[in-house]
């Protein structure tokens, strides 16, 4: 079963698996009590608990067809909400309707969650103290110290409940952001903050591609050179600046990476490659003419390119492998220049 990345996603098939499995063990037993008390001579209680069990069936059918459920959840607690008063108010069997009414209403709580909750539970506890103190012909007669007794166990019981769904929402919020917080690090790059490799594999498999897309390759020429001559420092600078003036000419929907050491990958949606050839171009000269301070001398850099076409996401390889032909014969060819497959 899956339940999702983030606490609003978790909390919403908690709710799901709730219901299903009241439906299930609920049902069961507003179906034998039922009919027990129709069986008994009480064809009132019998009847209250029918309905509520085709109620149960209802919105658990329901419950499997819709994403968000908490619109079923908000009904099953005012079902819940009522079903416990009416056990609560009338006494059920013999004065035990008390009894099952503390396991209904704590259910009530859970469907729907410690804010919701907490506001059935101050309804519940206000409406049925007003009854059960009250001198009123179709309530149960509890005694004076035995309403006191029901209230302050059901206060308790609440408050034990509500501090539980409290922490456990916190220690969802707080599992949520650490899986998070892992995800990234596995698909961007430290040091750009761009998409690495596993990133781009992510982002392609979130995106169908229903149009060609232009997917360019992008090597900073002689690295290693500038690496050995000016150092790693920088060399990080020259990758950070190159990962900067790309952003600053992409799309937020394109898929922009740092593909491995000085190789950049770019897919770019909803273009041609005309318009992507330009557009590469404009990076390529705000790149080149950028000066890279070095012990007070200005250093030029560069880069080369290799264009191809991406039609789906099953030829990805195969766009990727003419890219890189492509930007190998950028190198050959002189470097500082962009060639694309056509």
């Amino acid at each position: 079963m899956n339940f999702g990345r983030t606490p609003e996603e978790i909390e919403n098939e908690r709710k799901r698996l709730l219901i299903h499995a009241f439906s299930g063990l609920g049902s069961i037993f507003l179906f034998v009590f039922g009919s027990l008390s129709i069986l008994d001579g009480r064809p009132f209680l019998g009847s209250v608990l029918f309905g509520c069990f085709g109620a149960v069936i209802v919105l658990s059918i329901v419950a499997r067809k819709i994403n968000n459920v908490q619109p079923v959840s908000l009904f099953l607690a005012l079902l819940l909400f009522l079903l416990s008063s009416f056990l609560l108010l009338r006494g059920g069997a013999s004065g035990t309707g008390v009894y099952w009414s503390y396991s209904v209403s704590m259910l009530m709580v859970l469907v729907v969650g410690p804010k919701t909750g907490g506001i059935y539970m101050g309804l519940y506890i206000i409406i049925n103290s007003i009854f059960i103190f009250g001198n009123f012909s179709f309530t149960y007669q509890y005694s004076g110290l035995e309403s006191s007794r029901i209230i302050a166990t059901s206060i308790t019981l609440y408050v034990l409940i509500l501090a539980s769904e409290w922490i456990r929402i916190g220690s969802y919020s707080a599992i949520s952001r650490t899986s998070e917080s892992h995800r990234n690090m596995a698909s961007t790059d430290s040091l750009t903050g761009l998409l690495n490799r596993h990133g781009v594999k992510e982002a392609l498999e979130a995106k169908k591609i229903l149009q060609p897309a232009v997917l360019i390759l992008l090597d900073i020429d002689n690295f290693k050179k500038i690496n050995d001559s000016y150092g790693h420092d920088f060399g990080d600078s020259v990758l950070v600046k190159l990962s900067e003036i790309i952003m600053s000419h992409t799309k937020g929907g394109d898929i922009i990476a740092r593909w491995g050491g000085e190789e950049y990958l770019l897919i770019l949606f909803d273009t041609e490659l005309d318009p992507s050839k330009v557009l590469v171009s404009k990076i390529k000269n705000d790149f080149k003419n950028y000066p890279f301070e070095w012990e007070g001398a200005s250093i030029s850099v560069t880069f080369s390119g290799g264009i191809s076409t991406l039609n789906s996401n099953s030829s990805f390889t195969q766009s990727i492998t003419l890219a890189d032909k492509k930007l190998y014969s950028a190198k050959d060819s002189g470097r500082d220049r962009i060639v694309a497959y056509l």
